[in-house]
């Protein structure tokens, strides 16, 4: 049986750093810009490949493009193009990401002519974790199909406890900046609905999970960081990854968080 399948968003990202946030109806002169194969499954995906798991990905077609051909690169590269297929009738999904010196992004994702390739529920059968988030196309099908053959499905980034993916999820991991002004509550609601525990990250504040009832924070190591695109895909890869090494919800909490700031420095020094 298969460990882990990572399903979701494939994109080429354009980031832009920008030496503050555009004023209206004047220009702006980029620090620099920087093209990345990107994506929540990918990012997801290429953080378990690096702690020794090869999941299966499965996500958006690639055309035959600029962008197609940068993410087809860091797949093959990472082992996992095997089930990603491409096509001339698609255009590979691109992400503009306007990077504020604070770190915070504002993501302008372009999607016309973009199309999918979930797996079967044959496939999903052969899984054990099946990690979807909330963006991408058909994640709601493939969550909902999983739930369905009794697969541990981890979920990312919902914030509705009425959302389809929020009650075929074992686990929820989304953020404050989701869950709007009373994040706790809105948490609490969304455990009412299968029990599934649920991750809150905040951004370099400290993260959270409530299991049971009962809620645990761990701080993340105090950083600066120019970039924290990707760093929430990383979390969810660390909770992805505790939960298959059997760990315990704190020691999951305290392995997602710290990675997710380890890939921040590293990433912010690239």
């Amino acid at each position: 049986m298969n460990a882990i399948l990572c399903y979701g968003s494939l994109c080429a990202d354009l980031r832009i750093w920008l030496p503050h946030w555009p004023r209206q109806g004047s220009g702006i002169h980029a620090v620099r810009t920087r093209w990345l194969a990107g994506g929540n499954a990918l990012n997801e995906a290429r953080a378990l490949v690096s702690w020794g798991v090869k999941p299966l990905l499965y996500g958006d077609r690639l055309g035959y493009d600029a962008g197609g051909d940068l993410v087809a690169a860091e797949l093959t590269a990472l082992g996992l193009m095997t089930h990603i297929e491409r096509s001339a009738n698609v255009a590979t999904p691109v992400c503009h990401i306007l990077i504020t010196p604070d770190g915070e992004r504002t993501i302008i994702a372009l999607r016309q002519q973009t199309a999918a390739s979930p797996p079967s529920a044959e496939v999903l059968a052969t899984c054990q974790i099946v990690s979807v988030s909330r963006y991408g196309l058909y994640t709601t099908e493939v969550a909902t199909t999983a739930r369905q053959l009794n697969r541990l499905v981890v979920v990312g980034d919902v914030s509705d406890p009425a959302d389809p993916l929020a009650q075929a999820a074992d686990v929820i991991v989304t953020s404050v900046d989701l869950l709007g002004t009373a994040p706790f509550q809105r948490a609490a609601a969304l455990q009412q609905v299968r029990g599934a525990p649920v991750f809150i990250t905040d951004g370099p504040r400290p993260a959270w999970v409530l299991v049971a009832g009962s809620w645990y924070e761990a701080a993340p190591p105090s950083t600066e960081s120019s970039d924290l695109t990707g760093a929430g895909d990383v979390f969810r890869a660390g909770v992805v990854y505790g939960i298959w090494k059997g760990w315990d919800w704190q020691e999951i909490l305290l392995f997602a968080t710290n990675a997710a700031t380890t890939f921040v420095i590293e990433q912010s020094t690239a």
